[in-house]
């Protein structure tokens, strides 16, 4: 299992209005394309402005289908319009990351006692 995790920086005082945009039209097709996220999360402390999720894949071919298939819908092609016309970000990455060896994704739970 891979995460796709992605950290969306606001231009400071946008990240409300970027949020709702998302909320609206982003956020209904990323769920119907790629399934449920882990987690969905803003800064609190720290580096502000910064929208922070988290996306569960089997595999990175999964990942790749998925997201073609939504950046082939028109509809996802309008959003990224949309997004890149209100300048609400000064910046998106993303990292793919896998758990640890002592770390089950699928359950939350750490296993002790050594190699597993």
């Amino acid at each position: 299992m891979i995460f796709d995790h992605r950290v969306y920086t606001a231009r400071p005082n946008m990240l409300p209005k970027f949020l709702a945009l998302y909320e609206e039209v982003g956020l209904p097709m990323q769920l119907h394309y790629l399934g449920a996220p882990v987690g969905f999360y803003q800064t609190h402390i720290g580096d502000l402005s910064r929208a922070i999720h988290i996306w569960p894949y089997p595999s990175l071919a999964e990942r790749e289908l998925r997201r073609d298939r939504m950046e082939a819908d028109p509809e996802w092609q309008a959003y990224r319009l949309k997004v890149i016309e209100t300048d609400y970000l000064l910046d998106m990455r993303n990292q793919i990351v896998r758990a640890v060896s002592f770390f089950d994704p699928e359950t939350g739970k750490i296993r002790t006692g050594g190699a597993a």
